[in-house]
């Protein structure tokens, strides 16, 4: 989504773009927040006293009269039958296949065929780890050197 700036949002205010570039911007403000927040901060408290002045006092009593009548919500008891209607058919199905899996033997089968493959599968034989050990002898090698360094400082530092 394109933003536009403060500087386009103060040329909109004043009325000094194209038509078809106000229409434009007017609909990104009915979509974006951010450049509302921008063009609303351009209004001052003359513009604010002046659209008071336009406005009638029952402005607000008219706008909520025309506003269409609704009925109230009835709790959501229907939602909460169906759902639990729905856990139900699902908890029955589920037992359902259960049932007719361990009368058909799949389940006896399976306790069968896990000491099988359990012999058929071959222990293989463990590899070190290339890059473990390549990693391994850097931290080492580095350990080393800093240590050598450090003695040789330590020497220094004796025969001064």
């Amino acid at each position: 989504m394109k933003h536009y700036d403060y500087i386009e949002w103060l040329l909109y205010k004043n009325k000094m773009l194209s038509k078809e570039k106000s229409e434009e911007m007017e609909q990104h403000l009915y979509n974006c927040d951010t450049c509302m927040e921008i063009f609303l901060s351009l209004i001052d408290e003359k513009e604010a006293e002046h659209a008071g002045e336009i406005i009638s006092d029952d402005f607000t009593f008219k706008i909520i009269n025309n506003i269409p009548k609704t009925k109230n919500i009835k709790p959501k008891i229907r939602q909460t039958k169906k759902a639990f209607n729905y856990q139900l058919g699902y908890y029955a199905a589920v037992a359902s296949v259960t049932v007719i899996l361990t009368l058909s033997g799949f389940y006896t089968g399976l306790v069968d065929a896990v000491p099988k493959l359990s012999a058929s599968v071959q222990i293989t034989q463990e590899q070190t780890n290339i890059i473990a050990g390549l990693s391994h002898s850097i931290v080492d090698s580095t350990s080393n050197l800093l240590f050598s360094i450090e003695n040789i400082d330590r020497n220094n530092r004796r025969k001064e």
